[in-house]
Parts: structure tokens; C-alpha cells; sequence
């Protein structure tokens, strides 16, 4: 299916973050080469091939461009919806029923006017189950015709081909919840999810809809996960192995969070694919490598994305700066659109909120089995949570 090549790019302090709204690729530029692009309203040719992009650009600039952060979030994750057509026992959120207050068709709409207006370069629609929403596709749509690049979160067991046929022209990516295979996957989620699941991915691929599978790791499906990993790799499928965060219906797990060395047995049972040049395979703690931007950044860029590169809004509007942080109790720290993204992130900004939370940090990786995290919510968790 042929996209249209639309680059956005986005004014900072030290210049621009570009980005890729087809591939998902992001780049910095200083601000010569800001300039220069916005003008020509292009890339030359030394950096079309230095960044591999080429497009129309689309350019941003925020009203407030701090020079101690980013000047809006690159991603936010929609959650449209807690209704959801599973039960999953480690859901991070605790999905299944449709919340009271949440968010009309026309504030949701308005909500993707506003992410654009800030200067979002991705909606990550999540839930719950995104699917079950009658007016996803219309909300895929407005993102797509404000240049925005389309990502969705989902079991897939209702991406039918009928389903999937009339949004397919307005999502770039489906990000496939997998927990192991076949008997593992069906433990968690119930029986016939695993096939309807697979099913649903075939689906979005046949589309040409880009797939990445999320699996998260526990100490019981340890040989599910690798078995998963060879399935997926023999398929040229992604798949990204997540931490289990105890969060949600997941609280109660903390015997199935893995400690430091279960993690180096995952890692040199998964070596063969960990090291492909590819890159299919990766996950936290496996394979994480120190980012390398091609410019200097005047700040730390952290791998932890909440409140940094990210924000999420929950079905309500209520806004956090992560969707396990916000299961974990983490205060809202604005409303959508009651108030416009740019306030709400200007003044998380300024606060001391993420530095609070990351007080949590060193403490955690003081006393904690696991391995060194950056993870805001893993160490909330652990503060909050009290093992079994």
C-alpha cells in the first residue's frame, strides 16, 4: 500500500528532532541545518543519505522550547478505552470494562488536533482493547491527515480481515501482544486467543501493516519466550521482550519478575537472534545499547521515555506521564482537552514531578535483585509493592 513520505520537524533548543512518519525513524539536526530545512522544505542530498529519509516536511514550532527538555513528547499513548474482550492476568492496567467518564468521539478528536498542534509526532492508540472502539478508524483518520504517524497496541483477536480492511490506510504499525506460545499464551489470556491472535497479525500483514510483537517475560514462560522468539525470528517478525511490571492485575506477581542472572541465562539462550544485525529480537535488559545521537544534545536524553519523550492519556483524558506509573498511582498531571497538551507540558516540566520519581531509582537498584533500571515504574513498584 503506497503512504505518503511525510517527514515532521520539530523546532528544540539545540535545533530539530525530524522524523520519519512511514519508517518510525527519529534524527537530531543542530540549527544551521533546522533552518535549512525548513526552508527548502526538504532534506539536501548529504543528509537524505546520512538519514535515509526523504519526504515532504511537515514543520512544528512549539510556542515554549525549553532548553532543558524536548519541546513536546514524540510519542503519546492513547488509551481509548478500558472495555476490552479479554482478561489477561498481568494486564497493566487492569482492562476489561468500559470506564463511566470516559472521553467522547468529539473530544478525542479535538485531543488529536491538539497533540498535533503541540508538536506529537506519533499517537500510540492503546486501551484496553483500541479495536472495540466503533470510532477508532475515524480517530486513525484524523491523525493521519494531520501528518501524525499511527501506531496501534492490541491482542488482535478482532483484527479480522473485514476489521482490519477499513482502517488499514490509516495505521502505520500494530504493535501484537504474544505471551509464549499456543498453551502458555491461551493460560494468560484464555482459550483460542493464541490462534485468533495469529490470525489477526496475518491480517495486518497481509495490509502491509508493519508488526512488532510484545511479549513480557516471566520466570514461569521463561521457555515459552525463547520458543516464541525462534518462532517470530524464523518469521522475520520483531518481537521486543518487556519487563513484567507489577502493576494492575499484575501486582500480585512479584514472584514472576526474573532477577539478574535468570536474565543473563535469557540473554545467552536468545543469543543467536540477540545478535542478528537485523535487529528483530530485543528487549529490556537483553540486548539495550547506549543511544548515540548524531548531534550533541544540551540535556540527557533518557531511556526511561515517561515525561521525557512520552506522555499518556488515559480514556478520561487525565493525563500521565506513563501508563504503569499512572496503574501505580501516580497523580494526573493535567486533562485533555480541558487544557491543551503545551500547558500541561509545560508545567510538568517545571515541576519537581519526574524528579521525584526518579528519587525511587537509586534506592531500587540499591537493594533490587534485577538487574540496574532506569524504569520509573519499576521502581515505584518496588517501593509500593510488598513482596510475598
Amino acid at each position: 500500500m503506497t503512504r505518503k513520505k511525510v517527514l515532521k520537524l520539530r523546532r528544540e533548543c539545540f535545533g530539530g528532532t525530524i522524523f520519519d512518519i512511514t519508517s518510525g525513524r527519529r534524527a537530531y539536526v543542530d540549527r544551521t541545518e533546522f533552518e535549512r530545512i525548513k526552508c527548502h522544505r526538504g532534506l539536501d542530498a548529504h543528509l537524505m543519505a546520512e538519514l535515509g529519509m526523504n519526504g515532504s516536511i511537515d514543520v512544528t514550532t512549539p510556542a515554549w522550547i525549553p532548553d532543558f527538555n524536548f519541546s513536546a513528547p514524540d510519542t503519546v499513548f492513547f488509551e481509548v478505552t478500558r472495555a476490552c474482550n479479554l482478561r489477561c492476568s498481568h494486564c497493566l492496567n487492569a482492562s476489561g470494562v468500559r470506564s463511566m467518564d470516559e472521553l467522547t468521539q468529539k473530544q478525542r478528536l479535538s485531543m488529536i488536533d491538539d497533540l498535533a498542534e503541540t508538536g506529537v509526532q506519533e499517537i500510540r492508540f492503546t486501551g484496553g482493547e483500541p479495536m472495540i472502539l466503533d470510532g477508532l478508524g475515524e480517530l486513525l483518520a484524523r491523525a493521519t491527515a494531520l501528518n501524525l504517524r499511527t501506531s496501534m497496541g492490541t491482542n488482535a483477536v478482532l483484527a479480522t480481515e473485514k476489521n482490519v480492511h477499513r482502517f488499514a490506510r490509516f495505521l502505520h504499525m500494530a504493535i501484537v501482544s504474544i505471551d509464549g506460545m499456543e498453551d502458555r499464551h491461551d493460560s494468560i489470556r484464555g482459550r483460542g486467543a493464541f490462534r485468533r491472535t495469529m490470525a489477526g497479525m496475518e491480517n495486518f500483514l497481509s495490509y502491509s501493516i508493519k508488526v512488532r510483537v510484545n511479549t513480557v517475560i516471566m520466570r514461569s514462560g521463561i521457555h515459552d519466550t525463547v520458543a516464541l522468539a525462534e518462532h517470530l525470528y524464523n518469521r522475520g517478525i520483531p518481537l521486543f521482550v518487556r519487563r513484567l511490571v507489577p502493576s494492575g492485575r499484575a501486582t500480585d506477581m512479584l514472584s514472576e519478575v526474573l532477577n539478574k542472572e535468570e536474565y543473563e541465562q535469557v540473554c545467552v539462550q536468545l543469543k543467536p537472534y540477540l545478535a542478528d544485525p537485523r535487529g528483530l529480537t530485543q528487549g529490556h535488559y537483553l540486548n539495550e545499547r547506549a543511544l548515540e545521537t548524531r548531534i550533541r544534545l544540551p540535556f540527557r536524553r533518557s531511556s526511561c521515555s515517561a515525561g521525557h519523550r512520552g506522555m499518556v492519556t488515559l480514556p478520561n483524558g487525565n493525563m500521565q506521564t506513563c501508563g504503569f506509573l499512572g496503574s501505580l498511582g501516580e497523580p494526573s498531571v493535567g486533562k485533555v482537552p480541558d487544557e491543551s497538551l503545551a500547558t500541561i507540558w509545560k508545567r510538568l516540566l517545571v515541576s519537581n514531578h519526574i524528579a521525584s520519581l526518579e528519587d525511587n531509582l537509586a534506592i531500587h537498584n540499591q537493594y533490587s535483585t534485577g538487574p540496574s533500571t532506569n524504569c520509573l515504574a519499576i521502581a515505584l513498584s518496588s517501593r509500593i509493592c510488598t513482596p510475598p
